[in-house]
């Protein structure tokens, strides 16, 4: 229905034009294969979008010729308004007739002296029916709100306003359905420029995975002949025959760290059996007395750092002694009495043997530092450390390679999906070659 119903009669029902627009558009170029790269796509799509563009201003050059020069009539209507005299039959009502033809003549011509001129690009088109669809906004409203004084004192102008309005009105409609066609159609191109530029990005992305692959690689392969070299040095220091001799010292560390163990291990057996007297002792002695027994009972290896064994020799005495004069009862005294002579006995001993064997093997390892056997521990060292990079860089290749795959399989999704829009777009069959694009990189 017509916006302007300051009209008397009803308007004949306006005929809608066929939304379905025929694109004769066909693509001038063939190739013998349909095989394309992205950027030629891009191109493609940009003629396509220029030529739907251009086919539909033609259409609509005289349809905005016809709605340019509607203004122009209507801005003629305003001015004959303006200077038409009052009938003497209503001059009561002159002063409302005049405010009113004032509005509604100040209304047509701000409305109708806008600038207009026939779109030659999607943007001129826009702007062109915004400017109409504001314009038939204003017209209506000012129509709508002074009917009255137009249908009964603008007799002689109603008609060619009206006739002017509707046809405003139906090229109004009819632009804005050749608008909506192109945008329609730019959408679709749009989404598949986007899809494109995507696939471009995406191909970036599964490059740079490819070229760190390829550095991993390189990284493990770098590491894999250190490792084979170091090994063959190895093989070279075992021949010489200063690695017997290290094998000689390093068996001779072994026997004297497990006659420490030996040791360490009958000091313990015997001192574990002075637990409940030592700690029946314990009550209300001195804080030193307390550290001496602590370090026989739970920790006699200490004994060794201490210059002195007279305290913990003194100790054991006076052990003896509480159970002798029953300060300490205990059910098996004399076993425990046997057990403090036995521990007394045996800490200068163990201190002694402790003493000289911690002495042998630290020359021992000293006469080592710069051994045929150091010089292999050392190479292990580095072998082991390149092996757990190695590791790494494996572990790290795994997750790229993972990555790689996603982006690959992304990557055909939508390219399926750009070919299947070349083709609504395009009316042709083409298929997208990531390998030339790839190459022009």
């Amino acid at each position: 229905m017509s916006p302007f119903n300051f009209f008397k009669k009803k308007d004949k029902d306006i005929s809608k034009t066929d939304n379905k627009i025929v694109n004769k558009s066909k693509s001038s170029s063939h190739r013998p294969d349909n095989t394309i790269s992205i950027e030629f796509a891009l191109e493609e799509i940009k003629k396509k979008e220029n030529n739907i563009i251009k086919n539909h201003l033609d259409k609509l050059r005289k349809i905005c010729k016809e709605t340019i020069q509607s203004f122009e009539i209507i801005n003629n209507i305003a001015e004959s308004i303006e200077s038409q005299k009052i009938d003497e039959e209503e001059e009561k009502l002159t002063p409302l007739i005049n405010n009113t033809r004032n509005i509604i003549v100040k209304s047509l011509k701000r409305e109708s002296s806008n600038t207009l001129q026939i779109p030659e690009t999607f943007e001129e088109l826009e702007k062109f029916k915004e400017t109409i669809d504001s314009s038939i906004k204003r017209f209506g409203e000012v129509t709508r709100s002074h009917s009255i004084v137009i249908n009964n004192f603008m007799k002689k102008h109603a008609n060619n306003l009206r006739s002017e309005l509707k046809k405003i009105t139906e090229n109004s409609e009819k632009i804005n359905e050749y608008f909506v066609e192109i945008l329609k159609e730019k959408e679709i191109m749009e989404e598949c420029k986007n899809n494109l530029l995507i696939t471009i990005n995406k191909c970036t992305e599964i490059d740079n995975n490819n070229s760190i692959i390829e550095s991993i690689n390189q990284n493990i392969k770098e590491k894999e002949n250190e490792n084979n070299q170091k090994e063959k040095e190895i093989k070279q220091l075992q021949e010489l025959p200063s690695y017997n001799k290290s094998l000689d010292h390093l068996k001779e560390i072994e026997e004297l760290e497990k006659n420490q163990e030996e040791l360490i291990h009958s000091i313990i057996e015997i001192s574990t059996q002075l637990t409940k007297a030592a700690h029946k002792y314990s009550y209300g002695t001195s804080k030193g007395t307390k550290e001496t027994i602590t370090t026989i009972i739970k920790d006699p290896i200490k004994i060794i750092n201490d210059k002195d064994i007279l305290p913990y020799i003194e100790f054991l005495n006076n052990l003896k002694e509480s159970i002798h004069t029953k300060k300490i009862v205990l059910k098996d005294s004399t076993k425990i009495t046997q057990y403090c002579d036995k521990m007394i006995d045996t800490i200068p001993k163990f201190k002694k043997e402790m003493e000289e064997i911690i002495l042998k093997i630290k020359s021992l390892k000293q006469e080592d530092k710069s051994s045929t056997l150091e010089r292999i521990r050392k190479i292990e060292e580095i072998i082991y450390e390149n092996n757990k990079n190695i590791q790494t860089e494996i572990l790290r290749r795994e997750e790229v390679q993972k990555l790689k795959v996603q982006e690959e399989e992304r990557s055909k999704q939508i390219i399926n999906k750009i070919e299947e829009q070349l083709f609504h777009i395009c009316k042709k069959k083409y298929k997208i070659d990531l390998v030339e694009q790839n190459e022009n990189k």
